[in-house]
């Protein structure tokens, strides 16, 4: 059979196979790719990739018939009242049971009617099934309810079966993020690891010593030596501290000649006066964390073969599987996970690229197995995304095992992906590209930083000067610290001016991006420009890329190049394109630290040689590529490129909100930034308290020392647009993630509108509000304004019951006298929490308990619904030990009294 014809052959199969049950063309996939090798087992993986399920995973379901009664919310016992509603498909299926939110056992060990599920059939293979809901609902259950997070359960799970392989430092380096959180996360679908640091490029130093000690490198790092990303660090340095302090430096590879170094020299200076973590900081020059991981298994066996695995057979099961298939269908649906599904969709269907997995090995199988495992959170998880997104940043980890193991891609493959990527967002450069008139070379930096540095090295040295101009200096991503406050020497393009260093977008959005004002300067100042001079060099950080807004339109990086490509073309110019993949490149997972330094120039120009071959040098020395992270950023970058732009412009749909309905600013720089059109960042200060610590009381909130990641974050300490910022002044960026809009309200409504002393109507409250004094009394005059409100607003009136939870979980988090809100509470949970997110209504209901655990329950049969109802949204294993505290003497005798000793009890007859 010829190759064209066995391709053929395997698409027939494929679409044979898509007709199927998901279960029978799961377990066929699996049966015909374990028979198969080579060309064929690869052309069947990549045609079964690219065939969907022919039909829905989900049958739509019969609404369930609910109760008017709050006594009855949650149907634990049968109301007298209930109305049948009507059918709206056949009757077959009239038994159904909806069930809503499904991602842990509630305390009684019956499920909350928070999300849609319907019961038919206990195959766990089938993700529409209780069976597999009931699966899900346990493995979650046990994750969160466990004394360790998942990523620890991975790495004890895996140690013994890679220990003393060159496979080894893969399973210690589960959990790690180059920006990890910074709330405590010890339990659970969390992402941890003691090597990480809250941001890598700037406080590696911290965990460097717990790397260094179990390095196994020849080289003797000793007191005073620094470990940096390169040899050619050394040039660098130069540029910040002169010949005289890099001459008496030298620079030693800790293997080989490239990638991590020791800067040995540094106590023979006996300069006090030289900050090198702040130098390190601004160059970014810090050591890769992957490569450091992998020096701790220099010199190890390599894993055995292990042919009881099949890990290609692995993959084709997974990818067909019902699971997978209701991914795609989220995928392309518009809810809130739709983006993020993508993403994983695409990440996971790339692993059919190139070779595939590692067919027969050990710790690929068992990153399948966990990605399986993985995807039954995240779809079943569907009303839950803050439950989904965590499975989700899990999941890189897995994929980061497996491309790691596999180790397929080449230098050569991240050249052409970039390539491709550039020409898809600046199409208007492909013609001078493809035609060898503009030389588009892209390379593989440490990070963003340390791409910035390398092209400020290269521009200046070419140009032998140290002039910058620099006109996005208040908005742009890149620290003002030594580096460019050493060399910027203006902010206006003058005259002779010939390296200018400028943003996209702005990371600290208070003023709008404008391509048009940024090729206009660069223009003006070539007008000046005198034949024999060298290029003019543009240095732009294309870190926050944005879609076009239509297909008609020009995205911005191709609206500032194709203003200026007769300029490169012509050889009058030189472009260097600086972006952190740190950051949404990496879809907000914080996984890797890497970053991109690409250079346009005019093909054939003798005065851009020397610029064009140093940056290859610096890339090659680095050596990046064919390691850990290198593999995982070419995946990321090859198959998702186009998701980073998606995830993007739905983020900025969340501040929108967050600027425009939740905390509402007049344009005054004192009170933070309005929202910038396609930027998923504001930034925020309060007039009446220090911002920053009462984001960090704000448990819901993610506190990051970065942007770009799944959930929403914060970074506090962000300097505003001023000569002198004074501290107080400094504000927090808000970072919005995925979660749905009821998440932002309830996040940021209340301390948006407290922080501006406005009531729900929009008007100021008689008292202005001091944070800093925040008292429970003056959250309830708040809170009794929405009733109102609500009648007249209709946004106010859409997120009423959002906005009540957020003034009350601001309130415990944030006020005095949190005594006072434990009646509000109690009737918030009575009435009805509808439209109110699952980790709200639980922040809300440990508050409570946490109030009323110790003291005598009234008997009120009002409060006692709200207590009921306030239990049953808890875990079991967060309930258990608050039921055994309740004090149920005097409660009476009342339905709900009942009702609330027989959820008691069940939780205290609980196993966990």
């Amino acid at each position: 059979m010829t190759p064209t014809t066995a391709k053929t052959t395997m698409k027939l199969v494929a679409d044979q196979l898509a007709e199927l049950s998901p279960k029978d063309r799961s377990a066929m996939s699996r049966l015909i790719m374990s028979e198969l090798s080579g060309d064929q087992a690869r052309d069947f993986l990549k045609v079964t990739a690219a065939t969907r399920l022919k039909h829905s995973t989900v049958v739509p379901p019969d609404p369930t018939a609910q109760s008017s009664d709050v006594v009855h919310y949650l149907d634990l016992v049968p109301p007298k009242d209930l109305v049948k509603l009507k059918s709206t498909r056949p009757s077959d299926n009239e038994n159904a049971l909806l069930l809503d939110a499904l991602d842990l056992y509630t305390a009684d060990r019956r499920m909350v009617d928070l999300a849609a599920l319907e019961q038919r059939v206990d195959d766990e293979s089938d993700a529409s099934s209780m069976g597999h809901l009931r699966m899900a609902a346990k493995l979650v259950d046990e994750i969160n309810g466990g004394k360790v997070t998942y990523s620890q359960l991975r790495r004890t799970d895996l140690g013994l079966t890679v220990k003393d392989t060159t496979q080894e430092h893969l399973v210690d380096q589960i959990g790690f993020r180059t920006a990890k959180t910074q709330r405590t996360e010890k339990t659970g679908l969390s992402a941890q690891n003691d090597l990480a640091t809250t941001y890598w490029r700037s406080t590696f130093h911290k965990t460097l010593p717990d790397f260094q000690k179990k390095l196994r490198s020849k080289v003797k790092i000793e007191d005073g030596d620094l470990l940096v990303n390169s040899p050619r660090v050394l040039r660098k340095i130069e540029m910040l501290l002169g010949k005289e302090v890099a001459g008496r430096l030298t620079v030693v590879a800790l293997d080989g000649r490239k990638g991590v170094s020791v800067l040995k020299g540094i106590p023979g200076l006996k300069r006090d006066d030289i900050n090198w973590d702040s130098i390190l900081h601004e160059l970014g020059a810090a050591p890769s964390a992957y490569q450091l991981y992998e020096l701790m298994d220099l010199g190890k066996d390599e894993p055995p073969t292990n042919f009881k695995v099949d890990t290609r057979a692995d993959l084709a099961e997974l990818i067909t599987s019902s699971r997978f298939s209701r991914l795609q269908e989220i995928a392309r649906s518009t809810g809130q996970l739709a983006p993020v599904c993508a993403m994983v969709e695409h990440l996971v269907l790339g692993l059919t690229d190139e070779l595939g997995p590692q067919r027969f090995d050990t710790l690929t199988a068992s990153a399948m197995a966990s990605m399986s495992r993985l995807l039954d959170i995240i779809v079943d998880n569907e009303r839950n995304p803050s439950a989904a997104m965590r499975a989700a940043d899990l999941m890189m980890d897995e994929i980061a095992l497996v491309v790691a193991a596999a180790k397929n891609y080449h230098d050569v493959d991240y050249r052409d992906t970039m390539r491709d990527i550039m020409l898809e967002r600046a199409p208007s450069l492909a013609p001078l590209v493809t035609k060898n008139q503009v030389e588009l070379g892209s390379h593989l930096m440490s990070s963003g930083m340390d791409a910035l540095g390398t092209a400020l090295y290269i521009a200046l040295t070419a140009r032998d000067h140290d002039k910058v101009v620099r006109p996005t200096e208040d908005v742009d991503y890149f620290e003002t610290g030594m580096l460019l406050d050493r060399l910027k020497k203006g902010e206006l393009v003058t005259p002779r001016s010939d390296v200018l260093v400028a943003a996209l977008n702005p990371s600290s959005p208070f003023v709008a991006p404008s391509t048009e004002n940024l090729v206009k300067d660069v223009r003006e100042a070539l007008r000046t420009r005198k034949k024999g001079d060298p290029p003019f060099a543009l240095i732009l950080d294309t870190t926050i890329q944005m879609a076009a807004t239509s297909t008609k339109d020009p995205t911005q990086l191709d609206a500032v190049l194709d203003g200026l490509k007769d300029l490169v073309a012509d050889g009058s110019l030189e472009v260097f394109l600086c972006k952190s993949f740190q950051k949404y490149a990496s879809f907000g997972t914080g996984k890797v630290a890497a970053g991109d330094l690409t250079m346009l120039s005019k093909k054939g120009n003798l005065d851009s040689a020397w610029s064009r071959a140093e940056a290859l040098l610096q890339e090659r020395a680095l050596d990046l590529a064919s390691h850990d992270e290198g593999q995982f950023v070419i995946h990321m970058l090859r198959h998702g490129h186009r998701d980073e732009l998606a995830l993007i412009d739905h983020a900025a749909e969340n501040a929108q909100l967050v600027d425009g309905f939740c905390w509402p600013i007049a344009a005054d720089y004192a009170l933070g930034s309005t929202y910038v059109d396609g930027i998923p960042l504001v930034l925020r200060s309060t007039p009446t308290g220090d911002v920053d610590s009462i984001f960090k009381r704000l448990a819901q909130i993610d506190w990051r020392d970065s942007f770009s990641f799944l959930r929403t974050s914060y970074v506090g300490g962000i300097p505003g647009p001023w000569p002198k910022p004074d501290h107080e002044k400094w504000y927090v960026r808000i970072n919005t993630g995925h979660e749905p809009k009821e998440t932002m309200v309830e996040n940021f409504y209340a301390f948006g509108h407290l922080s501006g002393s406005l009531l729900a109507n929009g008007k100021k409250s008689d008292e202005p509000v001091i944070l800093r004094d925040l008292t429970a009394e003056t959250v309830l005059k708040h809170l009794s304004a929405v009733p109102s409100a609500a009648l007249s607003d209709p946004t106010v009136a859409q997120y009423k019951n959002n906005i009540i939870a957020s003034y009350l979980a601001f309130g415990f988090q944030s006020a005095k006298g949190k005594a006072d809100l434990v009646s509000p509470t109690l009737d918030f949970f009575a009435n009805g929490t509808a439209g109110v997110t699952i980790d709200t209504q639980r922040l809300i209901a440990r508050e409570l308990f946490a109030l009323v655990q110790t003291k005598p329950v009234p008997s009120d049969p009002k409060a006692l619904a709200g207590l009921c109802n306030a239990a049953i949204v808890l875990p079991a294993w967060q309930f258990k030990p608050i039921a055994a505290k309740l004090k149920l003497d005097t409660i009476g005798d009342s339905e709900q009294a009942k009702l609330l000793r027989k959820i008691v009890d069940r939780a205290n007859q609980t196993t966990l």
